[in-house]
């Protein structure tokens, strides 16, 4: 049998102090060199292209021009909203430029969630859709007829890239990543981060947490950044944090967290490992209006996280929230009075990111309903809400002006 090769060229956001490889694309490839067959039946390569570096087909060309395609039988590629502008012009280019003959795999969230992969992305033979680790196994394996896979994984079986080496990391590392769970148990109208066709949460093994954890004390990690969608959601967050604290680790831990789930006893337990531990919360609140919280499913309760708010600043627990401008009967008004309702609540760091409407999110088939218009703003080519019937683009360019003052606060 001939050796089957595969490379994976992944297009991340790479900030400075991070690791050059992607959490994501790690895990990928250590679930494949995991298995048995890795190494007699077939074997991966990676590269990872950094989006803050490279931004336009031309230098992404020169970046990827040196490499001899013709070894590979298979080239995966990620599809992301901030990548999508690259991946038929460099599917072209590897074929006709430099010759590769074998079949090419789109994964991501702009291929689970399209309608007809097919006819938006010609070139490609395989597409897959949700988590990608056992659908690349089956295909470069031979363990598959299909074109359109979804196939299914259990998530303890992952191994972990920072204790298998997949994913390196040096003494004093600024920041890491670490994955508890995959996916999101809320609904909300505008996020693919849930499970969009399972609407399930995936848990991973604990004990492999627990080994990161203690694995990122030993290499004096500054900053953890755990990336789940809702951290505080479910029961298993309590015991991570209790390792946290069993540890002694100093370092700082970020999450991405939710108001209304800081309630009763487990919410008063939360809080007081926040304080046993170096936390910053993050809340991506999205807006402060009832009406406007509404209508993208995510039923903000002001009065509730009034409350919250209070509580943390009585124990002195840094915390953030972050708001979307271009919501649903968002006007400039409302969009200030959520900045202002952050503010006077005790908040000291608000951002706030325009809207985009992700394929296969209800938002993004709502688009008549609430007369969006987009644009394609900024360096990676991505569609933006600039105009609805409850705002003018002259009212959105306010809005992402006083956007732009609050990010300049952030860094100050």
């Amino acid at each position: 049998m001939k050796l089957k090769r595969l490379l994976i060229i992944s297009f991340d956001l790479i900030r400075e102090g991070e690791s050059e490889k992607s959490l994501a694309i790690s895990s990928l490839v250590g679930f494949l060199k995991a298995d048995d067959r890795y190494g007699k039946d077939f074997v991966v390569n990676h590269i990872s292209i950094n989006m803050y570096t490279i931004k336009n087909s031309f230098n992404l060309h020169k970046h990827l021009k040196n490499i001899d395609y013709n070894i590979y039988d298979y080239i995966a590629l990620s599809a992301y909203i901030w990548n999508e502008y690259l991946i038929n012009p460099l599917m072209a280019s590897i074929k006709t430029t430099f010759g590769f003959s074998g079949d090419f795999i789109l994964g991501g969230y702009q291929i689970s969630y399209s309608q007809n992969p097919q006819k938006e992305y010609p070139l490609c033979t395989y597409f897959i859709s949700g988590y990608a680790e056992q659908s690349l196994l089956d295909i470069i394996s031979n363990n598959t007829t299909n074109f359109y896979l979804d196939s299914k994984i259990d998530f303890k079986n992952i191994p972990s890239p920072y204790l298998t080496g997949e994913l390196q990391i040096v003494k004093n590392q600024e920041m890491v990543r670490l994955e508890t769970k995959r996916g999101c148990p809320y609904r909300c109208t505008f996020c693919a981060h849930r499970d969009l066709n399972t609407n399930r949460v995936h848990k991973g093994s604990l004990d492999k947490v627990f080994q990161e954890l203690e694995f990122f004390k030993k290499k004096e990690v500054k900053k953890i950044n755990i990336i789940d969608p809702i951290f505080n959601a479910g029961t298993d967050y309590l015991l991570v944090m209790e390792k946290l604290i069993d540890i002694r680790f100093s370092g700082l831990v970020s999450v991405q967290a939710r108001f209304e789930t800081i309630k009763g006893d487990r919410g008063r337990k939360f809080l007081d490992l926040c304080s046993k531990l170096n936390m910053n919360l993050e809340f991506g609140l999205q807006t402060a209006s009832e009406q406007e919280s509404n209508l993208i499913n995510r039923k903000n309760n002001p009065e509730v996280i009034k409350q919250v708010m209070s509580k943390l600043k009585q124990r002195n627990i840094p915390f953030e929230i972050s708001l979307i401008y271009g919501l649903p009967s968002q006007t400039l008004k409302s969009f200030k009075e959520s900045i202002d309702f952050a503010y006077t609540n005790g908040c000291k760091k608000v951002t706030a990111f325009p809207l985009m409407l992700l394929k296969g999110t209800e938002l993004y088939d709502q688009k008549s309903t609430f007369l969006f218009k987009e644009k394609i703003i900024g360096d990676f080519n991505i569609p933006i809400v600039v105009e609805s019937d409850s705002f003018s683009e002259s009212e959105w360019k306010q809005m992402e002006h006083i956007a732009n003052q609050l990010a300049e606060n952030v860094r100050v």
